[in-house]
């Protein structure tokens, strides 16, 4: 599994509990994504059968790697992890396991505090009015980060089964790590986006460079479905236009939250939303003052909407209908599931109130 190697290890999991070799045990209770999980439980890995069904559904809850007692790994399962880019090492007994467990830890703690002057950098690219390019470029550098290139700012939106800050943040946080592993399974890690989990939403600083818009769809899809299978969150992305300078950044941040507006503005299914492809919609959503288009749509057609509210009627949906499908009576009518006859009744019903030719 040596083409894996580059999967973010978020967590040591020793799997020796006796749950482990148990039928009711939770896969999703004890694995979050991005474990080293350690197994040494002989009943479990004496079992061949046993340890593969384990191993099997513990890697589609998105585990970094899987450390096993040496003499303990067979053919099965060593072509199991170089088919699924899944690290596998080999333990040696004499090597205390309170060790490992130090290493990894040590090392954790490390890569905490670099992600959250990571954080910090991200941060000062969004907030800053005056950018210190030089200053910014200095701190990337020590991190290890490239910011040379382009960039557009991805932001994820998701559903928080809990209203209070606290669940939101942690929601963030797990989020965070869905699109971690997301860049990193892609093997995008040498351009692994800046992450900034905010309250309700998380940021992606993602280089344009080294990932098209098509190579973006297909991550940003991997991430909304393994948010959805490991959190049971609901995740829709907007991405803003492609920066060629650091100081654009804010504009693409401002792009990813017009292109979710817009999204909803329009009603769209869809969960992944480019703000070049929003047409219209793109034009409304950066419009600040709701005055503006409340006095829009009331000019327009505010007499069609009062005319619906007093006599209960539907000549604001056949309307609608209408334009959908492109002035076609026939269309619309099969929509709507009415008569031609009723069609042409309500269309001129409209024309009258509206004082003007649809058409």
């Amino acid at each position: 599994g040596e083409t894996g190697l580059e999967r973010s290890i978020r967590w040591i999991y020793f799997a020796d509990c006796l749950q482990c070799v148990q039928s009711e045990y939770r896969m999703e209770d004890y694995i979050h994504g991005g474990e080293f999980v350690v197994l040494t439980n002989r009943n479990v890995t004496d079992d061949r059968e046993k340890l593969m069904d384990l191993i099997g559904r513990m890697n589609d809850y998105a585990i970094a790697a899987l450390g096993i007692n040496e003499g303990q790994i067979s053919q099965t399962l060593e072509k199991y992890c170089n088919r699924h880019r899944l690290p596998l090492f080999e333990l040696p007994e004499r090597f205390p396991l309170v060790d490992l467990s130090q290493i990894i830890c040590k090392r954790l703690v490390l890569e905490e505090n670099n992600k959250n002057l990571e954080e910090q950098v991200f941060a000062s690219i969004l907030d800053a009015e005056h950018l210190n390019r030089e200053s910014v470029l200095a701190q990337a550098r020590y991190l290890k980060i490239d910011l040379e290139g382009s960039f557009c700012v991805v932001e994820f939106t998701f559903d928080s089964e809990k209203d209070d800050d606290g669940d939101t943040l942690t929601a963030g946080q797990d989020i965070k790590h869905v699109i971690e592993a997301a860049f990193s399974s892609a093997q995008q890690a040498a351009s692994r986006p800046l992450i900034l989990p905010q309250t309700g939403s998380v940021l992606a600083l993602v280089s344009t460079d080294r990932a098209d818009k098509k190579q973006l769809k297909i991550i940003l899809t991997n991430i909304i479905e393994n948010a959805a299978k490991r959190y049971g969150a609901v995740v829709r992305a907007g991405a803003g236009n492609s920066a060629d300078y650091l100081e654009d950044v804010r504009i693409s941040r401002r792009e990813a939250a017009a292109a979710l507006k817009a999204a909803e503005y329009s009603g769209s299914a869809e969960r992944i939303h480019f703000y070049e492809e929003q047409g219209f919609y793109t034009l409304i959503s950066k419009i600040d003052d709701g005055r503006f288009l409340d006095s829009y749509v009331e000019r327009y057609i505010g007499r069609l909407i009062h005319a619906d509210e007093l006599s209960g009627g539907s000549l604001c949906e056949t309307l609608e209908s209408y334009l959908e499908h492109n002035c076609s009576a026939k269309d619309t009518a099969e929509a709507l599931f009415i008569h031609r006859n009723t069609l042409s009744y309500r269309m001129n019903k409209i024309k009258e109130i509206l004082g003007c030719d649809i058409d």
